[in-house]
């Protein structure tokens, strides 16, 4: 019993035991489940994170990729062994290689092999001492053989210690490199051909300071030191220190002084040296973007042009040092113009490698289309087996063009015959550049030369318009009978007006003052009243100041002498108004004595002492130099400064001679010295004597169109008083309604009128059926320019009267053209046509040379004067564009013979050809030139007669 009872307890510790078991394994499996549930969360977690990370990442890669795809350079990955193991796809853009084509091989591979070397060796470096970037530039082969230049930054990519792979960003540098190798080509070109050039050539910059210079202006100079040597020397004091060397040292100091103050560029200037040479010299400015930055000077000497031997010589070296040191590119082409061979240096000037230049047609490749002409004609002369030379433009490869100059020349087959030709080509892009730039420049010179010369037209106009009416009105007072003291009033008023007169001419007449030069008019005259009456004038204008003005007058100065008295008046008017100015007290003597006689003239002598300011020593070199004011005091005085300087002038042309004496605060003398013939007539009488009209020109019917109400009211004066019947018109439309209207035995035409100005209504009335077509008609005008004056007589006038006008001159001209004749046939053989050429502008050309003159005008009469005749056949074909042309190469002989009048009017007809305005008034000048020409034929064979006799 007691084992059972043992067993049954024994069996209850098992059940309890194994129900603790069990309830342990259910607590466990519960954590269990609960592990795997929070196991399979976590599962499910983590598999979200990676799709987002995926998705991340993808999404960053896809950037990375289209940011690398966007650059417009070139991205690779090498290897440390130089295998590409990434590119991007812009080496197929640059390169022509496909992404699968480029990956997996070696760099070098498309490296131009001398580059590969350097290239390795350079990697290695940056591998073996770990540098972080390096820069490097070298070519590359494209996929179709072509070269491209690539600049390219390299990193190095590590891992733990060790290199993984290299990155590069690499960029198409061709057109860079392109342009510096011209660069430094046109550069070296320049420069070599500066120093071997066959002249002295010195650049300064625009502090005076050497650029460059060439052993050939050492050596025309005389300087020994080495050209290299004289880099950055200052040049400031370089002429006054080598004037010397000039025959005429004072003339070549001041005019490099006013070259380098003009700054303009001046080709082939002639300059006469001590030692007897002669040089040919050239300035020429340098400016970039309109900013002064130096110049150059380009020296030769021609000296030896002379010995004709010599000049072979010379001439022969000078052109065989410039083809040594030129880069001249040099074509072979057969007859069809395919091209057989390209040398070097046609390609580096074309930039076509050979290859691509043999076997295509020159013309489609390297020739704008507008270019054909040009070649076919010479490449007929090339069949024909003559050389020739030609400038053209071609087309560079990358598109740009450049101007060369090509002499062309046959090649022959073994059996004689043309088998194509070789042309030799040199840049001239950058000198057709210049020549561009020069035009531009002389068109700007010349549209501003113009407008001056219309502005100083219309000036002169609104100048003598009134002074017409003022000097017209005192003639009229003087015929009012004044008293002794008016009438001596009225002549001073005169006086004055008439030397105002001759001043605004001067200095408004464009054609002197281009010319540099006043006609003298030479005519008896009364010297002693003239000087009187002068004296009287300041008398007169300082009345009031304690200033005496004394005359003594030689007593050998008697009766009436030839020369210009107005000239002299102004002389005198502006040496005594210069003392007058500078005198506050005192007395101011004009001295005048007989100084000596020859055979021809009787020198007289002018002598202005003042007791004014004076003349600070220093200063006394620019007492007669343009726009120089000499200030007294700290007192600037009115005035342009040109007083002076024009009546050095005026003395000197007429063969005189003018000095100056001055102490500082004592007084200045002024001594001029004129040549001076006796006259044996008195003077003519003067101009405000009373005029009565003859007989035979009571009741005549004249024309006034004059738009001036105190002008009209002169004439009508006149008029009325020579009992000639008249109509006003106030503008040139009336004008031409009351020629329509009424017969008019003359008609006097202001130019500068309202509504149609003179012009117009003289060729209206010419060219239209009116009663007054053949009318004579006079011009009244108040412009000073010489080609104003000739365009009246092209558009149909017949005379002209220069406004302001005296009774007489006016008079003259109704006599003239009216008179006892009643016919108004016009009568062009009655104009008085001067054929003198203009002497001072052939001594300025020829100087001493008579040779060289009579060689000129030679050439001018059987070579150039016929071609005058052919401006009559375009008129007749309306062939304006030609007459232009033909006017404008004809244009600058005319002053080459001193016909510069002449000059003027071809200037006026290839303007109006140019515009095609008036073909009416172009066919009258035309055929009124030609007929002018003829006028001169006599002159001009008679010149060349006493040149070839002399």
């Amino acid at each position: 019993m007691e084992e059972l009872e043992l067993l049954k307890r024994r069996i209850e510790r098992e059940q309890k035991a194994r129900k603790q078991a069990e309830n342990i394994l259910e607590e466990k499996a519960l954590a269990l489940h609960t592990t795997n549930e929070q196991l399979k969360n976590l599962n499910e977690n983590l598999a979200k994170q990676v799709q987002l990370g995926i998705a991340e990442l993808q999404k960053t890669e896809k950037n990375y990729q289209e940011l690398i795809e966007s650059v417009q350079d070139i991205i690779y990955k090498i290897s440390p062994q130089g295998y590409f193991t990434f590119v991007n796809s812009v080496v197929e853009n640059r390169l022509g290689y496909t992404e699968s084509e480029i990956i997996g091989r070696h760099f070098t591979e498309l490296i131009i092999p001398q580059y590969v070397e350097s290239l390795i060796t350079v990697y290695r470096e940056m591998i073996g001492q770990k540098m972080e970037s390096t820069y490097n530039e070298f070519p590359v082969k494209t996929k179709d053989g072509n070269v491209v230049w690539i600049g390219q930054t390299v990193r190095l990519i590590q891992g733990e210690n060790t290199v993984t792979e290299l990155v590069a960003v690499a960029r198409d540098i061709s057109d860079r490199k392109a342009t510096e190798d011209s660069l430094r080509a046109t550069q070296t070109r320049l420069a070599t051909l500066i120093t071997n050039l066959q002249k002295g050539v010195l650049v300064e910059d625009e502090n005076r300071k050497i650029v460059l210079v060439n052993q050939q202006f050492c050596d025309t100079f005389g300087i020994q030191t080495k050209p290299e040597l004289l880099i950055g020397m200052d040049c400031s004091n370089a002429a006054e220190q080598s004037k010397h060397l000039f025959k005429h040292p004072n003339i070549f100091l001041a005019k490099i002084n006013k070259i380098l103050d003009k700054k303009r560029l001046i080709v082939d200037e002639n300059l006469q040296m001590a030692d007897g040479r002669i040089l040919l010299r050239t300035y020429i400015p340098i400016f970039l973007e309109k900013q002064y930055r130096g110049h150059l000077w380009e020296y030769s000497d021609i000296t030896e042009q002379y010995n004709a031997r010599e000049l072979i010589r010379k001439s022969e070296e000078k052109y065989r040092g410039i083809m040594n040191n030129m880069e001249l590119g040099l074509l072979e082409v057969d007859n069809n113009q395919i091209i057989i061979r390209a040398y070097d240096s046609f390609c580096q000037m074309i930039g076509y490698s050979q290859e691509e230049l043999v076997g295509k047609s020159a013309p489609a490749l390297l020739l704008p289309s507008d270019s054909d002409d040009t070649l076919n004609k010479n490449q007929e002369e090339r069949k024909k087996g003559s050389a020739s030379s030609y400038e053209l433009q071609l087309k560079k490869k990358d598109g740009s063009r450049l101007w060369v100059i090509i002499s062309g020349a046959p090649i022959f087959g073994d059996d004689g015959e043309v088998v194509g030709s070789m042309g030799i080509h040199y840049d001239i892009t950058e000198r057709k550049l210049l020549e561009q730039e020069l035009e531009q420049a002389k068109l700007i010179a010349e549209q501003a030369r113009q407008s001056e010369k219309q502005f100083l037209a219309n000036m002169s106009h609104e100048i003598r318009t009134p002074l017409n009416a003022i000097i017209g009105m005192t003639h009229l007072l003087f015929d009012t009978r004044p008293n002794k003291q008016q009438y001596e009033y009225l002549d001073i008023l005169k006086t004055s007006a008439d030397f105002l007169l001759t001043l605004i001419s001067d200095l408004l007449d464009m054609a002197k003052i281009e010319a540099g030069k006043v006609e003298v008019q030479n005519h008896p005259f009364d010297l002693a009243g003239l000087l009187r009456t002068t004296q009287r004038l300041f008398q007169i204008k300082i009345e009031g100041r304690p200033i005496e003005i004394n005359l003594m007058i030689d007593g050998r100065i008697t009766g009436y002498y030839i020369g210009d008295d107005l000239i002299l008046n102004q002389i005198l008017l502006n040496l005594i108004g210069n003392a007058e100015k500078f005198t506050e007290k005192g007395s101011i003597d004009i001295t005048v004595k007989q100084k000596r006689q020859d055979e021809k003239f009787d020198w007289i002598e002018f002598k202005i002492e003042d007791t004014g300011s004076g003349i600070p020593a220093e200063k006394m070199d620019m007492i007669f130099q343009k726009f120089k004011q000499i200030n007294s005091h700290g007192h600037k005085h009115k005035g342009t400064g040109l007083g002076l300087s024009i009546t050095k002038q005026l003395v000197e042309i007429q063969g005189g001679t003018i000095s100056v004496n001055s102490d500082e605060g004592v007084g200045s003398t002024f001594t001029f010295l004129l040549p001076y013939q006796k006259s044996e007539t008195e003077a003519l009488p003067t101009t405000h004597e009373i005029h009565f009209a003859p007989k035979n020109l009571n009741g005549s019917k004249v024309l006034v169109a004059e738009d001036n109400i105190m002008n009209q009211k002169y004439i009508s004066s006149l008029l009325t008083k020579w009992e000639i019947d008249f109509v006003i018109a106030s503008d040139g439309k009336k004008a031409v309604e009351q020629a329509q209207k009424k017969l008019f035995d003359l008609i006097l035409m202001d130019i500068q009128m309202p509504n149609m100005d003179g012009y117009e209504a003289t060729i209206t009335i010419r060219n239209t059926n009116s009663l007054n077509q053949k009318t004579p008609i006079i011009a009244l005008t108040a412009s000073a320019m010489l080609d104003q004056k000739s365009k009246a007589m092209s558009a149909g006038m017949d005379d002209f009267v220069t406004k302001p006008f005296a009774p007489n001159n006016l008079l003259s001209i109704l006599q003239r053209y009216i008179g006892s004749n009643d016919s108004v046939v016009k009568q062009p053989e009655t104009l008085a046509i001067s054929y003198d050429l203009d002497q001072t502008s052939l001594e300025q050309l020829y100087g001493d040379d008579k040779e060289y003159a009579a060689e000129m005008f030679e050439t001018f009469l059987e070579d150039v004067l016929p071609d005058f005749y052919q401006l009559q056949n375009f008129v007749e074909k309306k062939d304006w564009e030609n007459l232009s042309k033909e006017s404008h190469k004809l244009k600058p002989t005319l002053a080459m013979v001193g016909l510069n009048l002449m000059e003027s009017k071809i200037v006026e007809i290839e303007k109006n050809a140019k515009e095609q305005a008036n073909e009416d008034w172009l066919i009258s000048a035309v055929n009124t030139f030609v007929a002018e020409m003829d006028g001169y034929l006599p002159t001009l064979k008679q010149r060349l007669k006493t040149l070839r006799e002399d």
